[in-house]
């Protein structure tokens, strides 16, 4: 009987608009938007590193978006990957600018992040190119991007690794339907000119490259139908360049000890990175 009734309340949780892995995850972002509010900022950058160095520790957990039946809001707290810990620092800082901040303004600001036009409409509405991101979140005013500022280089691809490799995706293997879904996205983005600043750059210092603390940096790849493979936070340590992130490799949300030249410079096919500035 008790096994039923659970299945029965899991059952409901998966398929409202909102899932939660535990209340925890509510009450956290409530009391880090609570003490936001109470803390005196010089600016946005400040703001945007506080919420993102609260992060740090949590441990690295990939796949948390998929685990619903149905497509739904994941809020996760508890765990993240290198993208949702970006997406959940976003989300903290949009929503912190209202006057009283709460967390049904965060589950909002995360819903417009993820989501095409801020709308869940199945697995294929989420954003899940990081190019198809940047796109529709520079039409809702929320980032701009900044790499043709900088000396940078454009690779010419096609995405379309979801597709030719959905086997690899859980929502996506044996899926046709879905597959197709996903095909009609990627045709926004064959022969896409993709701006990167390439990795042999990033050894510079932080007066010679134009990649400010707090910038999104998008690492970038040489892999077919792909354009990038990891997400972070810029962070610059004594004029070197390092990544807040979180890794897969060191478990956690942590503030990466190698400088980005360095954590790059042998992966063949590390390209370098995309700069993408919070407005």
């Amino acid at each position: 009987m008790l096994n039923r009734v659970l299945s029965i309340l899991l059952g409901v949780l998966i398929s409202t608009p909102f899932c939660f892995s535990s209340q925890s995850d509510s009450s956290f972002i409530d009391s880090l938007l609570q003490k936001s509010v109470q803390m005196h900022f010089q600016n946005g950058t400040e703001r945007l590193m506080f919420f993102a160095k609260s992060l740090i520790g949590t441990p690295y957990k990939g796949g948390t978006l998929d685990v619903a039946a149905d497509e739904t809001l994941i809020v996760r707290t508890d765990s993240l990957d290198c993208t949702t810990f970006v997406e959940t620092v976003l989300a903290l800082y949009v929503s912190s600018e209202k006057v009283t901040p709460e967390y049904k303004d965060f589950s909002d600001a995360l819903t417009n992040i993820r989501y095409r036009n801020g709308i869940i409409s199945g697995y294929s509405s989420r954003l899940h190119y990081f190019s198809d991101w940047v796109s529709d979140n520079v039409q809702k005013g929320i980032v701009c991007e900044v790499t043709e500022n900088n000396e940078h280089e454009q690779r010419c691809l096609s995405l379309n690794y979801m597709t030719e490799h959905s086997d690899l995706y859980r929502k996506l293997k044996d899926n046709d339907s879905l597959v197709s879904e996903m095909r009609c996205n990627e045709k926004k983005w064959k022969n896409y000119k993709m701006p990167y600043i390439p990795k042999r750059l990033l050894n510079l210092q932080d007066t010679d490259i134009i990649i400010r603390e707090g910038d999104i940096l998008a690492l970038t790849t040489s892999i077919s139908g792909l354009d990038v493979v990891h997400l972070g936070f810029a962070v610059w340590v004594d004029g070197r360049l390092h990544l807040l992130h979180a890794s897969s490799t060191h478990g956690r949300v942590l503030l990466d000890p190698s400088p980005l030249y360095d954590y790059l410079k042998n992966k063949k096919k590390h390209t370098g990175v995309r700069v993408i500035r919070v407005k």
